[in-house]
């Protein structure tokens, strides 16, 4: 077994983001879930939640933060399903000035945003409980529970073209597309903004207002968003950015996939993304 290496993209297609390759496994492995720990947190991996293997295993992760070193590591699961342990870990960074966002069930939306004068200035992280008087006591008593997430915080966004505020606008779906209103905010390197990398924050109610668009002399547009710090959707759901599609676009017949590429390097050609549009 061996750590992973990594390839790393800066690239708009569809935004910065890391391939995580592991080459090699204990003999015996035939599925891992790989885990990903940055800012003192260790997360699943998109997509890589009990995946089957066969030596090797290459995914793309489009939720990686910026700015902080970002260790990832893989356990792996015999065919019964028994553990034979963790690879060893591998660390990357990634330094991007942009503040990304995207719908995690969307990840071809992705936009660049910049975060208004007064967001994200307050930062609340409750915890439940309540302070009792019991009969007989001069000072009150805590009978408290779990700290929560972020709450009520504001993410207020400027965007500078329409283009980016329809991106921003369909991650909370449309007309024609359901999505949870949910929101992967990958800070960018250079942003002084103490939110957890990445943040997922659930936004019932944003608010476009116009800045100077409706004037005809520019395409500013602020977006108002208030938000609570929530779960990302199940780790197990993978909206592939490289598909079936686009290698069957590629190559005239099976024959001619199997002729030119094994199957770790067909799962590798990134620069095949979006040749069945």
């Amino acid at each position: 077994m061996s750590a992973p290496t990594f390839t790393r993209y800066f690239d708009a297609a569809p935004r910065p983001r890391v391939e995580v390759l592991f080459s090699s496994f204990t003999a015996g492995t035939a599925s891992v879930t790989v885990y990903r720990m940055a800012g003192g947190r260790e997360q699943e991996m998109r997509g890589a939640i009990n995946a089957a293997v066969a030596g090797a295993l290459t995914r793309i992760d489009i939720e990686i933060p910026f700015g902080v070193d970002v260790s990832y590591r893989a356990e792996q699961f015999d065919a019964s399903g028994v553990s034979l342990g963790f690879t060893a870990s591998g660390v990357t960074n990634m330094n991007v000035a942009e503040t990304w966002i995207h719908n995690p069930l969307d990840p071809q939306g992705a936009t660049t945003v910049s975060f208004h004068g007064q967001a994200v200035r307050s930062i609340v992280r409750r915890t439940e409980g309540e302070v009792v008087h019991p009969k007989g006591r001069r000072v009150g008593v805590l009978v408290s529970g779990q700290r929560r997430g972020i709450e009520g915080v504001d993410l207020t966004v400027t965007t500078d073209t329409i283009e980016q505020v329809d991106k921003l606008q369909a991650m909370f779906g449309s007309y024609t597309n359901n999505l949870p209103p949910i929101l992967c905010i990958c800070v960018g390197s250079n942003d002084r903004i103490r939110l957890p990398r990445p943040f997922f924050a659930a936004v019932m109610a944003p608010d476009e207002r116009d800045v100077n668009y409706a004037m005809g002399i520019g395409t500013q547009i602020v977006t108002e968003m208030i938000g609570d710090e929530v779960a990302p959707p199940a780790p197990g759901i993978l909206i592939p950015l490289l598909t079936n599609a686009d290698i069957n676009a590629f190559y005239a017949t099976n024959a001619d996939i199997n002729t030119a590429e094994n199957n770790l390097a067909i799962n590798r050609s990134y620069n095949l993304i979006g040749a069945s549009a």
